[in-house]
């Protein structure tokens, strides 16, 4: 049965999805309200996919506790908020979530959102080696491939720029120049393609 941790901090509103999500045995729900109930279910719970409220009423924000969940063990990640502002949507996207569905939410476009999520994380994880892609990343400069293998780890751009010592407008224009190289147009799409070259962070 898919395990789900649902991070809400409205008690009615949390309540109410996992009622909906439980029905006919579709999940099993636990739910946390802070990061360090979030951390507890994810260590033991060990849920296969994540729902997160991006705006609770407390600190860190939900978009922060899914990053620092993901980089402990990757899970699939949907997004549930009000929210659809530029800096809302910018920060959502460095975490690399399946979806993000903009409240009010239909609880079937959540299932199946949640079916997807799984179904794709699933294919991702058994990425075989792909040759055509092992041939281009010899178009990478050694820079553009540390960059590209520490994004593969769920790390964002600020991270990238201290761990490799550089400005994050530095991370972003290796970002944007590994793009054009390699014909992509997404940071999803960059990961997928580090997984299936086997690039590693060093």
């Amino acid at each position: 049965m898919k395990q789900i941790l649902l991070i809400e901090d409205e008690r009615i509103i949390a309540d109410d999805l996992r009622i909906n999500l439980e029905k006919d045995d579709f999940a099993r729900v636990e739910i946390s309200a802070n990061f360090d109930e979030a951390q507890e279910l994810f260590d033991s719970f060990v849920p296969s996919l994540i729902i997160s409220d991006v705006q609770l009423n407390v600190e860190p924000d939900g978009i922060d506790i899914v990053a620092k969940l993901c980089r402990q063990r990757q899970v699939p990640v949907i997004y549930l908020t009000a929210y659809s502002d530029e800096e809302t949507v910018h920060r959502i996207e460095q975490t690399l979530p399946f979806a993000y569905l903009l409240k009010p939410y239909n609880i079937n476009q959540l299932r199946a959102t949640v079916n997807l999520a799984l179904q794709n994380f699933a294919g991702n994880n058994h990425l075989a080696i792909d040759e055509e892609n092992l041939e281009k990343i010899d178009q990478l400069t050694t820079r553009e491939k540390q960059v590209l293998a520490i994004l593969a780890t769920g790390k964002i751009s600020k991270e990238i720029a201290d761990n490799l010592n550089i400005s994050i407008n530095t991370v972003e224009q290796h970002k944007k120049n590994i793009k054009k190289k390699l014909n992509l147009s997404t940071v999803g799409e960059l990961v997928n393609f580090a997984i299936s070259a086997r690039l590693e962070a060093e």
